[in-house]
This record gives C-alpha cells, structure tokens and sequence, in this order.
C-alpha cells in the first residue's frame, strides 16, 4: 500500500466531491477529521477543473475552499494516460468522457478511488491493475472504521 505521509492516498472523483458540497452524509464524513486522520485525501487538475462548473460549487464555495485545505492536488500521470489510450479499443464503450482517462491516470498511484460511477470501476478492472481499489465513500468508510 503507497502511503503519503504514513498514511494511504485516496483519490476522490468529481461525482463524490459533488455530493459533499450538496452535504451529503457519506461524502461528508470523507472529511471528518476521523477519517482524515486516517488517509491522505486526494484530487487532480481534471476533478477540479470539473468542480468549477458544478452547481454546486456556485451554492457553497467555502466547502470548495474547505476541500482544498484538505485535499492535495495530484499531477496528471501522463505516461499512465498514454498507456490507457493505447487500450482505446477497450474503454471505447466504458468511458464516458476522456476526462475520465486523465482521472484514471492520477489516481492510478493510489491506494484507492473513491467514486460513485460504476463505469469507471468496470472500465479499471478491464485495465488488469491492482492498484487502485475502487470503493463508494461507504465502502471506503466501512474499511477505515473495521480497522479500528
């Protein structure tokens, strides 16, 4: 497990940053300091040029303020991006956007992405890696508090 700062890095979708500025509970408790004291909370330039554009970013930005005093700004990975081009053929009908490519390539480091989008997760199994572990914020939640 790559840890940052002795702890895992987690990359957060553009779909469950939505929902904690909506304040959603789930989404939420990502940033409780019980959960930040346990993994290292993280985006890319993609998810945040996204979030500019959200609705909800226009209703609360101070909780964009707030995730950015949590979150650090991960890199693209752009040999990462270019290996997953390569297999176009493959994700051609499983992403949506090639945004999602760029996503993919950031969070590829991590220990987990953390998304609601069900054709990411499919679309990073068809990709033979074992790195991230793709989880719901419940899920994610579920795993930090049993290992307790």
């Amino acid at each position: 497990m790559q840890e940052f700062n002795g702890k895992p890095l987690v990359f957060l979708d553009t779909d469950v940053v939505a929902s904690y500025l909506r304040g959603e509970l789930s989404s939420s408790h990502l940033f409780s300091s019980d959960i930040i004291d346990k993994v290292h909370l993280a985006i890319n330039p993609i998810v945040l040029q996204e979030l500019f554009f959200l609705s909800e970013t226009r209703q609360h930005p101070e909780r964009l303020d707030e995730i950015q005093q949590e979150v650090s700004l991960l890199p693209l990975n752009l040999e990462k991006a270019e290996e997953y081009l390569k297999q176009a053929a493959n994700l051609r009908n499983r992403i949506a956007h090639s945004n999602d490519v760029l996503i993919l390539s950031s969070a590829s480091d991590c220990d987990y992405l953390v998304t609601y989008d069900r054709a990411l997760k499919n679309t990073l199994s068809s990709l033979s890696t074992s790195k991230p572990q793709v989880v719901t914020p419940e899920e994610l939640i579920s795993q930090l508090t049993s290992k307790v």
